[in-house]
């Protein structure tokens, strides 16, 4: 008798168990997104929170997949990389989608057109009448970014500039601070990088350079994900959303 009560008693355990297990509250799946958050005011932080314009749109896309999300700062440079190699789910940190680019990551439709601009402490007295005025200078950039690409493919790729001349920062911020500490002339930036930076820092712009640039998500190639992440931004595209998420950044 004790061994058949034993039997019927784990028995009960056992559905138990089971109907917990499948009353409990499942997990939802994370979404991890990449950005490097000094780039105001795309993005940034403000204590412990990310803020700007690709993080208020990471949000809602995360919310449109009915997802938790998880923001991962990194270097600009290792972004599509930790795509390559799925560290990460979607990067958006003011992103140009380039021909280059495409050839290791997806992207979304673009959401943003920019154009680079040339910055220069606010008391400078350099001026630059045009682009190729340049070439005399000693110009800061990020590392990995398209004003870098620029200024090496125009510049000292054609030996109009000094190899020495172009000078490489992990982020916009520390050339920035060498801008204003002398040592570079110049710091090349996209234009809405440059406005949020100009609210900050005693930079102004010295010359605008029409390159008309999209940016866009940038994804893994053909993951299963890409599909709901470039709906997500559909829908907020088409319902004004990304609009009012711009404009509310960027007056």
């Amino acid at each position: 008798m004790k061994q058949k009560y034993f039997v019927l008693f784990v028995l009960a355990l056992c559905v138990f168990i089971t109907v917990i297990s499948g009353c409990a509250k499942k997990t939802a799946p994370v979404l991890r997104i990449g950005t490097n958050a000094e780039y105001p005011p795309f993005e940034s932080k403000e204590g412990d929170s990310y803020v700007g314009v690709d993080m208020d749109l990471a949000r809602k896309i995360a919310e449109k997949l009915e997802m938790e999300f998880q923001i991962i700062d990194m270097d600009f440079d290792t972004l599509i990389p930790s795509l390559s190699s799925n560290k990460i789910d979607m990067a958006i940190s003011a992103i140009t989608i380039t021909e280059e680019r495409q050839r290791q990551v997806d992207f979304s439709e673009p959401y943003y057109v920019a154009n680079q601009v040339i910055i220069k402490k606010q008391d400078s007295p350099l001026t630059l009448e045009k682009v190729e005025d340049l070439a005399k200078y000693k110009v800061g950039s990020q590392n990995g970014t398209t004003g870098q690409i620029y200024l090496t493919e125009n510049f000292v790729d054609k030996n109009l500039m000094k190899k020495d001349a172009l000078k490489k920062y992990p982020t916009n911020i520390e050339a920035i601070t060498d801008l204003l500490n002398g040592n570079v002339d110049f710091v090349i930036i996209d234009d809405s990088a440059a406005q949020g930076y100009a609210k900050l820092k005693p930079i102004v712009t010295a010359l605008k350079i029409e390159t008309n640039e999209s940016y866009g998500i940038a994804m893994p190639k053909g993951s299963p994900l890409n599909a709901k992440i470039n709906a997500a931004l559909k829908d907020l595209m088409d319902s004004g959303e990304v609009i009012s998420i711009i404009q509310t950044h960027i007056k």
